[in-house]
């Protein structure tokens, strides 16, 4: 398979998908919130736009399997399974808080060989692929070369949903 073949005609798919869901950032009307749990919430843009992603994704590997955020569509694939999230960061969108992307990824059985993260307002467009490097917006990235933490920039969210867990949540910053 030529995953960089792949990876350009999902980061396409993605670029589509991303217009979608600015065009209706625009409009968007708090009063269409859904509530999946406590601080867990969904819209109609969230659950278009993993339809929209599903439908072309299926175009490109139609024996591919799927699973969605918003459960739209789950099914595994024998070989291979697209994992999405259409709205990352849907809080953000809700409330219009312009940094939220839509996330994808391409499993060859249990191994990841395609990774997209569209950050939409910004045009960020980060990928990798099996063999290849890590790019945003077609130019290689790599992590610092810095050893000292202290001269480093740590960057750091919390789900929202296992707050109430604020032990395991604040653990890990203990370092």
């Amino acid at each position: 398979m030529n995953y960089e073949l792949l990876c350009s005609k999902v980061i396409a798919i993605t670029r589509l998908t991303g217009n979608f869901i600015r065009k209706e950032a625009m409009a968007f009307d708090s009063k269409a919130i859904e509530y999946k749990g406590l601080n867990d919430l969904v819209s109609y843009v969230d659950k278009n736009a993993e339809k929209l992603l599903v439908k072309n994704l299926t175009k490109l590997m139609p024996d591919a399997g799927f699973i969605t955020e918003e459960e739209t569509v789950n099914t595994k694939g024998k070989t291979y399974t697209w994992i999405i999230d259409p709205l990352d960061g849907t809080t953000n969108f809700i409330h219009g808080i312009p940094t939220y992307s839509i996330s994808i990824a391409l499993y060859e059985e249990d191994k990841p060989v395609i990774g997209v993260v569209y950050e939409i307002n910004r045009g960020e467009m980060f990928f990798t692929f099996k063999g290849g490097a890590a790019y945003l917006n077609n130019k290689e990235i790599r992590v610092s070369e810095s050893t000292n933490l202290s001269q480093c920039l740590l960057a750091t969210g919390f789900h929202i949903i296992n707050l109430i867990n604020k032990h395991n949540t604040f653990i890990f910053l203990q370092i």
